[in-house]
């Protein structure tokens, strides 16, 4: 069982079945809160890597594939369905380049690098990479992240904060999802894919 039903006469998903549904979710999620701008957790790059033709072309997700990275992969695909019509934008940090050059596998830490650097080359001028790398470093020891175990998670979501992203998405459920209550002071919003699609799926007809 996916996120969402797959109608083979109509060759598309159905989000919703009726207006109730479609309407208590626009109130949950109203349409100003949707994420504008979203910080790429190391491990989600990693998924749109390894899984393109199902996160980009929306090929089937194979049976092999399931629980919690099925979930994954199938959010991002609706995401990056709706975000090619939409305004909203992706980031990542030279921090995501140095988590990312220790994969071991030559050919896909190539890629995953190639992909990192597209999405910081994107629409970022030095000054601000230069910010985002200081101030990640800067708040990797404050009170403010320290119930986080790994110091990279700490300094990826300094990078965040400082580029003004208003989520950080992650498919770390074990360590940041689980601790993300924790950490209220922080002036961004920490999400799994699932829950980032959430916040667009009552709107997702306004941008097919």
């Amino acid at each position: 069982m996916g996120l969402e039903r797959w109608d083979s006469e109509r060759k598309r998903y159905v989000l919703y079945r009726s207006q109730d549904d479609h309407s208590r979710d626009a109130r949950r999620f109203p349409f100003e809160n949707i994420p504008k701008q979203v910080f790429l957790d190391t491990n989600v790059i990693n998924l749109l890597v390894k899984y393109p033709s199902e996160i980009f072309e929306q090929q089937l997700i194979s049976s092999m594939v399931q629980g919690l990275l099925a979930e994954d992969i199938e959010a991002l695909m609706h995401i990056f369905y709706i975000g090619a019509r939409a305004n909203w934008s992706i980031c990542a940090s030279q921090k995501t380049l140095a988590e990312l050059s220790r994969t071991r596998n030559e050919l896909l830490r190539r890629d995953l690098l190639n992909y990192a650097l597209e999405i910081i080359s994107c629409g970022m001028i030095d000054e601000d990479r230069i910010f985002a790398n200081g101030f990640g470093r800067r708040l990797v020891d404050t009170h403010f992240v320290d119930v986080l175990p790994d110091r990279a998670d700490r300094e990826l979501i300094g990078n965040a904060i400082a580029y003004g992203c208003d989520v950080f998405c992650t498919c770390d459920r074990a360590t940041i999802v689980n601790l993300r209550a924790k950490l209220p002071q922080l002036p961004l919003h920490i999400l799994t894919p699932a829950e980032w699609w959430a916040h667009i799926r009552p709107w997702a007809g306004l941008w097919c």
